[in-house]
Formats: structure tokens, C-alpha cells, sequence
């Protein structure tokens, strides 16, 4: 017995059922790429209910059809006007998160040094022909990786 001849007067509900599986571990994947098979399969669902005698290959070759291209322009349509992965800038990098803030200078040789800000110590750069003393109040301006670049604070 073919699989193609078993979907052939079976029930819309299958489908549906087949939809909502996809879509429960679409929730627990969080990939957002089988809530467009799930789509597919809920439509195959309805055109299944509008004629009951649709043939078992007709049902796959729909679902095929329909999975690519709702696939394809969901992409599309999330691409364009999703937030595209945005969200808060800088949420995981703590180094960031610190532009604004001001610290105190533990260390100083140059142009390069330590702060402390918020109990931690960081590596600090200043900008050329600025210094600082130990203990001074600094302000932060900017940060690349894990050096962070400091102004002074009466600046």
C-alpha cells in the first residue's frame, strides 16, 4: 500500500493535526523556520475540507509547493520589515554598556592605564596629550573590547 493512496480520503483534521505539531516544536526550536511548513499544512487542511476527494499526491504536491514558497516569502517579508535580529544594541557587551559612566583612575603610564568603575577594573586609553593622576575621576567615551577609552572628567 503507497503513503499516496493512504492521504487519499482522509480526514482535514490530519492536517491540521500535522499543523499544530509543527507548530509546537516551531515553540520549542525557536528556529522560526517550520512555522512556514506549518502554514502549508494548515492550508493543505482547509483546500482538503473545500474537496474531500483531493487525491494523496495532489495533498503532498500542494503542501511541497505551498511550504517553499511560504518559506521563501516569510524570509523575505521578515527580512524587510522584521526587526532583523536588532533588539538593544550592545545588550551582551558589558564593555558598552559602561560609554557614559565614570570611573577612577587606579594606574596611569602614558597614555595607557587602569580605572576602576563599579568595582572592577578595566584597561583605559586616554587621548594623546591627556593625563590623569591615580584617583582622579575619569569619564567614559567609547569602548573597544575590553579597553575602554577615557576622557577626564573636567573635559
Amino acid at each position: 500500500m503507497d503513503i499516496l493512496q493512504i492521504l487519499h480520503g482522509i480526514s482535514p483534521w490530519w492536517w491540521v493535526a500535522f499543523a499544530l505539531a509543527l507548530g509546537a516544536i516551531e515553540m520549542a526550536t525557536m528556529s522560526f523556520f517550520l512555522i512556514w511548513p506549518a502554514l502549508a499544512a494548515l492550508f493543505v487542511g482547509a483546500f482538503l475540507a473545500v474537496a474531500p476527494d483531493m487525491a494523496g499526491t495532489s495533498q503532498v504536491v500542494i503542501f511541497a509547493g505551498l511550504g517553499i514558497l511560504f518559506t521563501f516569502s516569510g524570509r523575505y517579508v521578515m527580512g524587510r520589515y522584521g526587526d532583523g535580529g536588532g533588539g538593544l544594541p550592545g545588550l551582551n557587551d558589558r564593555a558598552k554598556q559602561l560609554v557614559g559612566r565614570h570611573g577612577t583612575v587606579l594606574e596611569i603610564d602614558g597614555t595607557e592605564g587602569a580605572i576602576e568603575v563599579e568595582g572592577i577594573r578595566w584597561r583605559a586609553l586616554w587621548p594623546k596629550g591627556q593625563t590623569a593622576n591615580a584617583g582622579d575621576k575619569v569619564r567614559i567615551t567609547g569602548a573597544n573590547g575590553m579597553t575602554l577609552d577615557v576622557t577626564s572628567q573636567d573635559d
